[in-house]
């Protein structure tokens, strides 16, 4: 369709301006990365995995993905989810050192550690 979904646009607005609990509210319906990203600014992270988990899988996804398996302590699932981030996304190494979630599963589970000479994956 060529019509603008203004309630969309209203939700993404709304994290922008990082009025997540109305971008929750508005995008709720979409269930999808948007709608993740909003439940996860307002820690509602049962909420944010079962979006993420219904998504197609990419660097983004499993990113985030990881995030929330890390505050829901399956640390095993937040290590893979970011392992496989980094896969797709070399940058997401660099992220993962910034966000406390990741730093926490960087610093506990040694990753991002490599031989001088070999590449991360």
């Amino acid at each position: 369709t060529d019509e603008i979904d203004t309630t969309y646009n209203k939700g993404v607005q709304a994290i922008k301006d990082r009025n997540y609990e109305l971008a929750a509210n508005l995008l709720a319906p979409y269930a999808d990365y948007n709608t993740a990203i909003a439940y996860v600014a307002l820690d509602k992270n049962i909420s944010a995995q079962a979006v993420l988990t219904s998504l197609e899988p990419n660097a983004e996804v499993n990113y985030l993905l990881a995030i929330v398996y890390s505050r829901l302590g399956y640390d095993e699932k937040a290590v893979q989810c970011y392992l496989d981030s980094c896969k797709e996304d070399h940058n997401k190494v660099f992220r993962g050192n910034r966000d406390p979630e990741i730093s926490v599963l960087i610093r506990r589970y040694n990753l991002n550690q490599q031989p001088e000479d070999e590449d991360l994956y």
